[in-house]
């Protein structure tokens, strides 16, 4: 299903993401949940509270690939945290802060449709959470879902190890000029 977005369109979805992230981001600070303790023990960037928030997303959302490689969600996490290592400082604060408004129940709310935390679901639950939110028609819901669903297939796919599941044998060993 195609959305048509006029210019006009464009500049209101961004203003009320901008506003959005801006609010969550604040309310996020005053509450305590944006606290920066610095990166969880093992990763480069992630904070502890961003680990438990997408340690179970990346289960779900990574879910076969996983399992046919062997790994764990905590492995393609890692993957991830590499890719933020690489992103600009003004990407990764964008991701900060959309972390922290994945936090607040009422910003999840609106963006996934569900109140309860992904790590308060199981995995059932968060499976149909995440097919809810994909198909919601909010454009700040879809921008939230590629924001944290594409880079985290990307982190893990990039890896070569997780290449190979997929039926890619890989860059050929030997180029023929």
């Amino acid at each position: 299903m195609a959305v048509e977005m006029h210019r006009r369109d464009f500049l209101k979805t961004g203003l009320f993401g901008g506003a959005m992230l801006a609010t969550g981001s604040s309310l996020a600070l005053l509450s305590g949940c944006s606290s920066n303790d610095g990166p969880a023990e093992g990763y480069l960037h992630l904070r502890k509270q961003d680990v438990e928030l997408l340690l179970p997303l990346t289960g779900v959302v990574l879910a076969q690939a996983l399992e046919t490689s062997g790994a764990s969600a905590q492995t393609a996490l890692k993957a991830y945290d590499k890719v933020l290592d690489g992103a600009m400082p003004g990407t990764r604060a964008t991701m900060f802060q959309l972390f922290d408004l994945m936090q607040l129940g009422a910003a999840r709310w609106y963006i996934t449709g569900t109140w309860a935390s992904f790590a308060d679901q199981d995995q059932t639950t968060l499976t149909q959470t995440l097919q809810a939110w994909f198909t919601l028609d909010r454009t700040l819901s879809r921008m939230a879902w590629k924001g944290l669903v594409q880079p985290l297939m990307f982190a893990w796919f990039a890896q070569p190890e997780a290449g190979l599941t997929t039926g890619y044998p890989g860059p050929p060993q030997r180029v023929i000029s």
